[in-house]
């Protein structure tokens, strides 16, 4: 496994949609106030809004600015992307009171750390560049850099977005059956979403 540290150029960043949120809780799409958002320009764009979160879109598209609701999606045309798997404690908290969601248990942490490294080494049986990033608080990010929709899904032209979440879905299915496992509804459905951010 990889344990290069991350660095923005992993990213396209011209072809992602950005957003950031806001201390008053606004969501900026960084798109629209310019249409290719680079690293320099992100870490202006931040420095400027200071926000408290900053979001990317996991498709790449050739028009980003373009990007507005699922149906209308295809007019940015998506050319690829990232497929990201959500790993956090929450999983394996189930209903347990003694786990308050406002702040971080260890232990649980611990036991999400090495599931996350037990699906990336499932992970690398079909992609080789994967990158994991920790989100901050309960879990970590999984992402597949060489995630490829013809690996999974005839690619429809007509309707990008739609090959995108099939092939994201047909994906998910197959990694559950190596696992032997099933995702609850919120992570399966996150994972097979390509408009998430």
């Amino acid at each position: 496994m990889n344990t290069e540290p991350l660095s923005l150029e992993l990213w396209r960043l011209g072809q992602k949609h950005i957003r950031i949120v806001t201390h008053d809780k606004r969501f900026i799409k960084l798109n629209t106030l310019r249409n290719r958002v680079n690293k320099k320009a992100l870490w202006r764009l931040c420095a400027i809004y200071a926000p408290n979160h900053v979001y990317m879109s996991v498709l790449n598209y050739l028009f980003p600015e373009r990007v507005r609701l699922k149906s209308r999606a295809k007019h940015a045309y998506p050319v690829g992307g990232e497929y990201v798997i959500d790993v956090d404690n929450y999983i394996f908290r189930g209903m347990d009171t003694e786990h308050p969601r406002t702040w971080i248990c260890s232990a649980c942490l611990e036991v999400v750390r090495r599931y996350t490294i037990r699906l990336s080494e499932l992970i690398e049986e079909n992609y080789e560049s994967i990158k994991i990033v920790f989100n901050g608080a309960k879990g970590f990010h999984i992402h597949m850099l060489d995630f490829n929709v013809r690996d999974w899904t005839r690619y429809n032209e007509h309707d990008p977005v739609k090959s995108h979440e099939v092939a994201r879905f047909c994906y998910i299915l197959h990694f559950a059956r190596m696992l032997d496992t099933r995702f609850d509804e919120p992570h399966f459905t996150l994972s097979v979403d390509p408009m998430r951010i």
